[in-house]
């Protein structure tokens, strides 16, 4: 016993995790995720599940119409910018593999909406060039008769209700505003900055030599109506910063609100990220905190500030929007190419652009419009920011490269690819097509499901009538056979296709066949008078040569399978020869591992006295005395 533990320890663990894994029909731990809609979690294809089947070609010709051979770059590139198209329009799973060196499929199972996935497959990405306008100012327009009251202070504690009367203010949403230099300035550099640079320590003598700085507000009181307006401002300031912050835009999209004092004779400009503006909650009043650009007051105090702009008030509001991006014409019809490469003199990573000739002149005018600014060329992807290079020449022939601190050459190559899916990379034409109806596969996989229990209950049944005790044995090896071959199926993930199916209930005469074998060497032996123990060990071994010679061969005749299913763009069969590849190796440790262990086992009881329970053919071919 013993010296089987090592063996049932490992059955034993197999045992908990196919318990485990087709117990839960969705599994989901840290990264790892099984999802599916069947009790069993399994990936189903488009014949047991419904979807489309289609089979694309590609077809170049040269000058003259004759047929070009496409090349493996070509293809590839065709694949990648399919998937991706498919992927980010959600139809189903799809399965997109190349066939053979011109042949793409495309399977998109639980898929019913065919035209639109062979609209989706055959159009076009949507590649935009646009003119980012940085930093553009747009004046908020507040009515003179709007301002109810203006004035320089605190943060008001107090603000009159409807009703005329003071009503107190509880809620401070500029609490937390810091009352350091440092600080101060850190929060005004990171949010008005076009660079994301590293803030360097201001000079001392550009600071206010004081460890606690009296911030001073501007507060103003509006009507109904243009405190809407200004809070529609501070919300788009809002919501460009959390972009900023999330990465889901670029770094110019930081909006920001330009105020401008007029005291006496003295006019300050100051420019405020959201941080240092706020609505009074509840009422029509806000504040803002007077910071200059370098991250100090105006004034070191409220008295001085007050003092700085008089009695009689008046304010300008500027609302700064970080990015306006413009169309100018300029498409992916326009591009004739992207591709990676490096920098002659320098040898960093750049992107090469070639433009048409209508391309190039568009692409010259927008670079001419952008010089000497600060303005950016925004490259889109189907509405999905790529990059937003600067511009430092005029460039009128059509060829242009950009480069960047942070290319890598695998950055650098993947913008060339997602630039290359502006366009297909070799016109496709439709060559196949298939459609699976929902509940035609459904109906399938219920008849697989019957012909597959039903099969496998037939085997066992002949098994144990058979083969008495040993078939018994075998038929507890082909349940955890099913078990281990359904398990690897859902964590793989194989997508089981009907004619999947037809191989995993084809393995299960394979599994048993393995077992066959045994059993007749096994009957041999104790017909020659050995004990039973010796008689399955040796029947094993003798047995082994005949079980891996015609595994081995079943394994090669998958792979041949296999690969002229790649080749020829049979996908059923390719199918089946994956399956029955699996399945020929789970039942060889199925038989040689499973079978003989349990077999071992039985041998050490009690029961292993009566021999005829061991043999098909009772005690009639037994040595005398054997029981």
């Amino acid at each position: 016993m013993r010296r089987y533990l090592v063996t049932i320890l490992v059955i034993t663990a197999l045992i908990v995790i196919s318990g485990l894994s087709l117990g839960f029909q969705n599994i989901r731990l840290g990264g790892f995720e099984r999802i599916s809609d069947n009790p069993l979690g399994l990936k189903l294809g488009l014949d047991l599940q419904g979807g489309s089947h289609l089979v694309y070609k590609a077809s170049l010709e040269d000058a003259l119409g004759n047929p070009l051979q496409p090349t493996k770059d070509q293809m590839d590139s065709l694949r990648r910018i399919i998937d991706r198209r498919v992927n980010e329009t959600g139809l189903g799973e799809p399965i997109i593999q190349l066939i053979g060196e011109d042949r793409l499929l495309v399977q998109l199972p639980g898929v019913s909406d065919t035209a639109r996935a062979k609209r989706i497959i055959g159009e076009t990405a949507r590649l935009e060039f646009k003119h980012r306008q940085v930093d553009v100012p747009v004046p908020v327009e507040l009515k003179a008769d709007s301002i109810q009251s203006i004035s320089i202070g605190e943060f008001p504690e107090t603000v009159t209700g409807e009703d005329g009367e003071l009503t107190e203010v509880t809620e401070n949403p500029l609490a937390d505003l810091p009352t350091s230099s440092t600080e101060l300035e850190q929060i005004v550099s990171t949010s008005t900055s076009q660079e994301l640079i590293e803030t360097e320590e201001p000079s001392s003598s550009s600071k206010i030599d004081s460890d606690f700085l009296e911030i001073s507000f501007l507060v103003i009181e509006l009507n109904d109506e243009s405190a809407e307006i200004l809070d529609s401002v501070i919300q788009r300031m809002i919501e460009s910063t959390l972009f900023y912050a999330s990465g889901l835009k670029s770094q110019y999209t930081i909006n920001r609100l330009q105020v401008s004092i007029i005291g006496g004779n003295e006019v300050r400009t100051v420019e405020l990220p959201v941080q240092l503006v706020a609505r009074v909650p509840d009422t029509n009043t806000f504040a803002m905190a007077l910071i200059t650009a370098t991250g100090e007051p105006i004034a070191s105090s409220i008295d001085k500030t007050n003092e700085l702009f008089g009695p009689e008030l008046g304010f300008e509001l500027v609302e700064v929007i970080g990015a306006i991006d413009e169309d100018v014409g300029l498409t992916g019809d326009d591009l004739s190419r992207a591709y990676a490469g490096t920098h002659q003199t320098t040898g960093m990573p750049i992107v090469n652009l070639e433009f048409n000739a209508q391309g190039a002149k568009k692409f010259g005018e927008l670079t001419r419009d952008l010089l000497n600014t600060e303005d950016r060329l925004a490259i889109f992807l189907d509405e999905e920011e790529l990059i937003a290079p600067g511009v430092n020449q005029v460039i009128t022939g059509g060829s242009a490269y950009i480069e960047g601190r942070d290319f890598t050459p695998d950055r650098a190559r993947d913008i060339a690819q997602l630039l290359e899916a502006g366009r297909l990379p070799v016109p496709i034409e439709l060559i196949q097509e298939r459609d699976v109806d929902a509940i035609l596969g459904a109906d399938s996989l219920r008849k697989s499901v019957i012909a597959g229990s039903i099969g496998l209950l037939l085997v066992i049944l002949f098994m144990a009538l058979y083969y008495r005790i040993p078939g018994l044995i075998a038929g507890v090896a082909l349940i955890l056979y099913v078990a281990f071959l359904l398990t690897v199926f859902k964590l793989i993930p194989v997508t089981l296709t009907l004619s999947g199916v037809a191989a995993v209930i084809l393995s299960v005469g394979m599994a048993v066949d393995a077992n066959i074998l045994i059993f007749e060497r096994m009957k041999d032996e104790l017909r020659s008078g050995r004990t039973l123990l010796t008689s399955i060990n040796v029947g094993f071994n003798r047995a082994w040569p005949a079980i891996r010679d015609s595994n081995v061969s079943t394994l090669i005749t998958c792979a041949i399978l296999f690969w002229f299913a790649d080749t020829l763009g049979a996908s059923i069969v390719q199918g089946f020869a994956a399956t029955l590849a699996i399945g020929v190796l789970i039942s060889m440790f199925s038989a040689i591992v499973v079978s003989r262990t349990l077999l071992r086992l039985v041998a050490t009881l009690g029961i292993s006295r009566r021999i005829h329970w061991f043999v098909p053919v009772g005690k009639k071919f037994l040595p005398k005395g054997s029981i």
